[in-house]
């Protein structure tokens, strides 16, 4: 899933939440649930936040295929 992916990424890059909403304007509730499963990230958001934190977009389309 990718939030997994995501939590982890965050989590091994010492990635807030808050940080999250500061650089992409995804606001932390939001981030929150969607980090926890509980809401999916748009196609934007995800965008988004790969650019941002210069995530593997292949990477994201593989496990966004599984």
């Amino acid at each position: 899933m990718i939030s997994n992916y995501l939590k982890e990424y965050f989590k091994e890059n010492g990635i807030t939440q808050q940080e999250v909403e500061n650089k992409t304007g995804i606001e932390r509730p939001k981030v929150n649930l969607s980090l926890n499963g509980k809401r999916k990230l748009t196609a934007d958001e995800l965008i988004k936040i790969a650019i941002v934190f210069d995530l593997d977009l292949n990477k994201i389309k593989e496990i966004i295929r599984q």
